[in-house]
């Protein structure tokens, strides 16, 4: 498995487990987050990867943060260092962070075809 499909799959699974906490359903998450029900279903079944914009909107959806989104038990010292690099900064420099390891996640994959 490449590593890109691990990280949306961790992804997937904790949107489900922050849905299933917060007991709302998947046609509730998508009309908080404002995107399609078919959205939150291929996103919890890690069939679709979603744009930082959907992405950002499903963890307002939840009241969570992006990054306890991402979090796994095998990663949460990468997580926090991460937290610590970050948590001077203001909203719109996280998501430039976001943005820019989105773009090298996916340039990454593409690198690892040839």
């Amino acid at each position: 498995m490449k590593r890109e499909e691990c990280v949306y799959e961790i992804i997937a699974d904790n949107i489900k487990a922050g849905r299933k906490k917060l007991n709302i359903s998947q046609s509730q998450l998508a009309e908080r987050a404002e995107v399609s029900l078919d959205t939150i279903k291929s996103i919890e079944r890690g069939r679709r990867s979603m744009s930082l914009d959907t992405y950002m909107k499903i963890v307002n959806a939840l009241g969570t943060t992006p990054f306890d989104l991402m979090r796994t038990g095998n990663c949460s010292y990468i997580i926090d260092r991460f937290m610590f690099m970050v948590k001077n900064c203001n909203d719109n420099q996280v998501e430039f962070v976001l943005y820019m390891v989105e773009k090298l996640l996916k340039g990454q994959a593409q690198y690892l075809k040839e």
